[in-house]
């Protein structure tokens, strides 16, 4: 059995899986193998790694892309090691930035490691598995627009709302739908303008909501930093804040569906102050958890506020 596992939470992540499903699909390799598809995120990887390793049947391949690395993570490194003995063969294809010591560690215990922080994880698994594929090509390009943000193509960014649309296990059905169009090229299947209807109305009031929420707060030797919540991704609350809030050194967006928290920001590292909280990502914008946000209904805690502000100064660029 292969297993393949991606980042649930963007076109990159599901893009990834879509070329690694389209490449066994056509391959020989997989005539007598069933390939297992999972979604994970940050807070949920080292359990859905856990889970993977320790059920049967036992994977002969698992196929890791666009995670990246978080201190948690050294918890499952024994679990890789055991795991390639037995047999599985574990290969991880990634973009973010990640410690040169962990990338080497992960290079001894593991099949494959490929880090490349100058492309996109699709990009990345496309060159490894179908580079000559047009359709494969067409997919990490898609992946590439919404990841580095240069928005070039309408669809991808209508493929990236209905991702984080179908945020959460209990969407995993639609993911998978996803990634069987993708793989296939489908592109303009009918089932995604149905998506797309269905999220329309849902996007524009959860993003009214935010820019109702919105809270500014002036951080001593920065700036202002704007923190907002809704029910969608952290990064689409951010890219909501920006127009209004110009000024803003930094925004910090909670998907309040599972309270996965987003900052982006030109003017910080992001990636080393969510390592602050247990998370990871990328320079200009990164991901994190925090135990304890709200104290009551649409109230953060003083304690994440006064967190946030005191430790955003430390890595200011």
């Amino acid at each position: 059995m292969i297993v393949s596992l991606t980042h649930e939470h963007d076109l990159d992540g599901l893009g990834s899986q879509a070329i690694i499903r389209r490449y066994f699909n056509l391959s020989s390799e997989n005539r007598n193998n069933e390939i297992t598809y999972y979604f994970a995120d940050y807070t949920n990887f080292v359990e859905k790694i856990n889970t993977i390793l320790s059920t049967e049947p036992f994977p002969s391949q698992l196929i890791i892309s666009d995670i990246g690395f978080n201190e948690s993570f050294k918890d499952i490194f024994s679990v890789f090691k055991d795991a390639e003995k037995r047999g599985c063969k574990i290969c991880w294809f990634d973009h973010h930035l990640v410690e040169e010591t962990i990338k080497e560690e992960l290079k001894t215990l593991i099949h494959l490691y490929i880090n490349d922080t100058k492309k996109c994880a699709a990009e990345i698994v496309k060159e490894y598995y179908m580079k000559n594929d047009p359709i494969a090509s067409k997919i990490a390009e898609f992946a590439r627009d919404t990841d580095f943000e240069t928005n070039k193509y309408n669809l991808a960014s209508e493929l990236q709302s209905i991702i984080s649309y179908n945020r959460g296990d209990r969407n995993d059905q639609n993911k998978l739908e996803i990634v069987r169009l993708l793989s296939q090229g489908d592109f303009h299947n009918p089932w995604f303008m149905e998506q797309l209807k269905s999220l329309k109305k849902w996007f524009e009031d959860e993003s009214t909501f935010s820019l109702n929420h919105a809270m500014v707060f002036p951080v001593e030797f920065f700036g202002e930093i704007v923190i907002s919540w809704a029910k969608i991704g952290g990064g689409r609350i951010a890219r909501v804040l920006k127009p209004e809030y110009s000024d803003a050194k930094a925004f910090i967006g909670i998907d309040t569906r599972n309270y996965d928290i987003i900052i982006h920001s030109k003017f910080i590292n992001c990636r080393e102050f969510a390592r602050e909280f247990e998370g990871g990502g990328h320079k200009p914008r990164a991901g994190f958890k925090y135990p304890h946000i709200f104290e009551k209904p649409n109230v953060l805690t003083q304690s994440f506020i006064e967190d946030i502000k005191k430790k955003i100064v430390k890595f200011r660029v």
